[in-house]
C-alpha cells in the first residue's frame, strides 16, 4: 500500500492562529492564577478540545462566565449581542481568535446593510459562523443551503425581488461550485429587475479551496481516500464531499477507531491510499492515520 498525504492538508493559517492564542491564554493564566474558559469550542475537533479540557479550560455558553477569568472567543466568531454581553463583565480578559476571513465578512455584511442592501448568505444557518454573520446585518437577510436551492427557489425568487439592493457573500467552508451556482442564479433573477443591484463578494477561505482542490485530484488517482477530521466540522464535510464524488471508496474518520472491520478490509485492497484532512486536524492526527494504514498494511 502506498500512501500518499494531499498537499494542504491539515491545519489552515486561521486555526494554527487560533492555537497560539490559546495556548499563550493558558500559559498567562498559570502565572495569574486565572481560570481560562472556551467561549464554544475553539474549532470543530473534539480530540483537541479534550485536550484542552484536559488541561484545565473548559467549555462554556455565555450564561456561564465568570468575572476576572480568561474568555476565549473561538475561530468561527460570536454574534454581536454575545459580544456585547462579554464587554458588561468586569475584570474579564478577551483573547479574540476568530478567523480573519470570518472577521472579514462581519465588516463586509455590517457596511453593506448599512448602505441599505439585503444581505444572500449561502451556509449553514445553525453553524457558529453563519450566525455571527447574520447578528451584523441592520436589515433584512436570506440564508439558503446549497441543499434547499431546489426547495427554496421561490423564497429566493421572492427576497431579491423585495429588494432593490442585494449583497451575497458564503460561509467561509462553502464549496466554490455551489456559491457559483448560486450567484448565477440569483443574477439571473435580478437581471429582470429593471434598476436591480446585485453584488457578491468572494468570502471562501482560499485555504479551503487549496484543501479541496487537491483532496479532489489526489482522490482520482488513488484507490481508497481517508478524510480526517471533526465529524461536526463544515469544511471536513465539505471536503468529503469532494473526495467522495471522485472516489467511491472515500472514508471519513476523527481516529482509527473509526474504521470499521469491512473499512479495513477495503483498505487492505488498496494497492494506493489518499490522506486530506480539515482545517481542524492537527499535524499528530493526520501521522497517526498514516501509522495506522501502515500497520494494516504489515
Amino acid at each position: 500500500m502506498k500512501i500518499t498525504v494531499a498537499d494542504n492538508s491539515g491545519v489552515c493559517f486561521g486555526v494554527r492562529r487560533a492555537f497560539s492564542l490559546l495556548e499563550e491564554a493558558v500559559e498567562n493564566a498559570k502565572k495569574n492564577g486565572a481560570k481560562v474558559f472556551m467561549l464554544g469550542p475553539l474549532i470543530h475537533n473534539p480530540r483537541v478540545i479534550k485536550q484542552y479540557e484536559e488541561k484545565g479550560v473548559s467549555v462554556i455558553d455565555i450564561g456561564s462566565i465568570q468575572e476576572n477569568s480568561c474568555v476565549v472567543i473561538r475561530s468561527h466568531g460570536i454574534t454581536k449581542e454575545e459580544r456585547a454581553k462579554l464587554d458588561r463583565f468586569m475584570g474579564i480578559t478577551l483573547v479574540d481568535t476568530t478567523c480573519p476571513y470570518v472577521q472579514r465578512i462581519h465588516q463586509l455584511v455590517e457596511k453593506r446593510s448599512g448602505e441599505g442592501f439585503a444581505v444572500l448568505i449561502m451556509g449553514d444557518r445553525e453553524h457558529s459562523e453563519v450566525k455571527g454573520i447574520t447578528s451584523m446585518i441592520s436589515g433584512d437577510f436570506f440564508v439558503i443551503h446549497p441543499t434547499e436551492f431546489d426547495s427554496k427557489n421561490g423564497e429566493l425568487c421572492d427576497f431579491i425581488k423585495a429588494h432593490d439592493k442585494v449583497f451575497a457573500v458564503a460561509q467561509t467552508t462553502s464549496r466554490p461550485a455551489n456559491y457559483e451556482y448560486l450567484l448565477k442564479k440569483a443574477r439571473k433573477i435580478a437581471a429582470e429587475l429593471p434598476g436591480h443591484r446585485f453584488l457578491a463578494a468572494e468570502t471562501i477561505c482560499t485555504a479551503t479551496l487549496k484543501r479541496q482542490d487537491s483532496a479532489g485530484e489526489l482522490a482520482k488517482k488513488v484507490g481508497s481516500m481517508v478524510v480526517i477530521g471533526g465529524k461536526i466540522s463544515s469544511n471536513t464535510s465539505k471536503l468529503f464531499q469532494v473526495v467522495s464524488e471522485k472516489n467511491k471508496n472515500s472514508f471519513w474518520v476523527e481516529s482509527p477507531g473509526d474504521f470499521s472491520a469491512s473499512d479495513i478490509e477495503k483498505l487492505k485492497n488498496s494497492e494506493t491510499v489518499g490522506i486530506t484532512a480539515g482545517a481542524s486536524t492537527p499535524d499528530e492526527q493526520i501521522e497517526e492515520i498514516k501509522s495506522f494504514l501502515g500497520s494494516v498494511n504489515g
